[in-house]
């Protein structure tokens, strides 16, 4: 059995911080940000938008454009160090209530960068295994 991937998601918060903003807050320009990092702007989440469900609307874009069913899925794996909360329950069973997906494994993988990768190796693991 090989594992590939199907469908990919995004979502972007609507409200956008520009470096320009970021002048305004603390001494910064937008050239001396754009020039070492190469951001123009960043996504600022809402009071009301917790890492759920971000990955939550990213996950049904996902579902959607793999032309699957939410009852389909049988694992949620969320790599992510901004939980909605610091313990339990994880960000992945979150998501998956918000999904709608009843009765998988979920689960959170506390990585920065790499969280990506480490997310992929774990769900190829668990397809190619059946």
């Amino acid at each position: 059995m090989y594992s590939k991937i199907i469908g990919t998601g995004g979502y972007l918060p609507k409200k956008i911080l520009t470096n320009k903003d970021l002048e305004s807050i603390v001494d910064t320009t937008d050239e001396w940000i754009l020039e070492r990092t190469g951001i123009k702007q960043r996504r600022i989440a809402s009071e009301e938008e917790n890492t759920s469900d971000l990955g939550a609307k990213a996950g049904q874009t996902a579902i959607d454009r793999a032309d699957l069913k939410n009852e389909d899925i049988d694992l949620i794996i969320c790599a992510t160090i901004s939980p909605d909360y610091m313990c339990m329950p994880s960000t992945a069973c979150l998501i998956s209530e918000k999904l709608g997906i009843k009765d998988v494994m979920a689960l959170d993988i506390s990585a920065a960068c790499t969280g990506f990768i480490y997310a992929l190796s774990v769900a190829k693991a668990f397809i190619e295994s059946g």
